[in-house]
């Protein structure tokens, strides 16, 4: 019951939350992009080192597609009482008919620990650098109406004396996550802020501070038998008046020792703000020779249904993990005689 409560209390944080702003990148697949999802996740994993790429691809049948590309490498260095994670991300975003990119690079520091025999606690903080441009070359500005022809003209002045296609700045999150190894259920659930520097994201050099982004996740993996699983997992997001929720459930096999395929699951999850429904999201994967390889599509079923024809985003996502190939530690027999 202990580790039901911890799990309660971090879901219990997420949605009282209530006033928190525009939306970041998101991935459907966002079990299988940790390093975006909290900080507190770098080195988390059974293994030696952990390789995650993530590719999204959206609305393209409304106009310009947005895409969003990610790439992570985390490690974990283990010491006696716990072990760091340390990891390195990269983030593309390109979106728009203005080519609205962001490109930001991040390192993520991570501690866990143990709290109890079986149940482990981490806590992690990324420092990250961004870099956002856009193009104005396919943007139309009221003073370009042209009240002669009743359209717009490029040629005509646009009034904007002062602004830049490029900006940077720094940006700093953090997080905290709990997770359990012991018995058939395994519970696991964390919090991440980001933008806690409030960085100044400006085109037009105005004081406009990024607001801060709660990411709330947790989930319980629950062992049926030796060789299959069920996850049931949900996701909230707040920032400023956005909100994103994201509840589902994956299903998985793992095949005997000796297969090429190591593990087959399919998921499906609804994201929603509650105030409008968004998508169903369909998912499903395999593991294969320590890759897992999972693709994901998101049918639209919100209010741009009609446009979209119920076509959302497609999203590739790939992890390699190396597998620890020495001991934590060893024992010699040693005799008496």
């Amino acid at each position: 019951m202990k580790i039901l409560r911890i799990l309660a209390l971090l879901i219990g944080c997420c949605f009282g939350i209530i006033k928190l702003s525009a939306q970041d990148i998101h991935f459907s697949q966002y079990q299988y992009s940790p390093l975006t999802l909290n900080p507190a996740l770098a080195g988390n994993f059974d293994g030696n080192w952990r390789f995650s790429n993530n590719y999204r691809r959206q609305w393209s049948t409304v106009g310009i597609p947005y895409q969003t590309i990610s790439a992570g490498f985390d490690k974990p260095f283990r010491t006696k009482k716990g072990y760091w994670g340390l990891g390195a991300m990269f983030v593309n975003d390109r979106s728009g008919s203005a080519f609205l990119s962001v490109n930001k690079l991040g390192i993520s520091v991570a501690y866990h620990f143990q709290i109890a025999d079986g149940h482990y606690l981490g806590v992690g903080v990324c420092g990250a650098y961004a870099v956002q441009s856009f193009s104005i070359d396919d943007l139309t500005f009221p003073s370009q109406f042209n009240d002669l022809t009743g359209y717009y003209d490029h040629t005509l002045p646009n009034n904007m004396n002062q602004w830049d296609e490029n900006i940077d700045y720094p940006d700093i999150s953090a997080g905290i996550q709990y997770r359990s190894n012991a018995g058939s259920k395994k519970p696991y659930g964390g919090i991440a802020l980001y933008h806690v520097n409030s960085p100044k994201v400006s085109f037009i050099r105005e004081d406009n501070r990024m607001n801060l982004r709660v990411a709330g996740h947790a989930g319980i993996n629950i062992m049926l038998n030796d060789k299959m699983y069920v996850e049931p997992r949900v996701l909230c997001m707040y920032q400023k008046k956005a909100s994103d929720y994201v509840a589902g459930v994956e299903a998985g096999y793992f095949f005997p020792l000796k297969s090429i395929v190591e593990q087959a699951y399919v998921g499906a999850s609804f994201r929603t703000a509650f105030t409008s429904y968004d998508a169903l999201i369909l998912s499903g994967g395999v593991g294969l020779y320590h890759f897992l390889i999972g693709i994901s599509y998101d049918v639209n079923v919100s209010h741009l249904a009609t446009v979209s024809n119920m076509r959302g985003a497609f999203e590739l996502t790939i992890i390699y993990k190396d597998i620890t190939k020495s001991l934590d530690q060893i024992t010699l027999p040693c005799d008496r005689y």
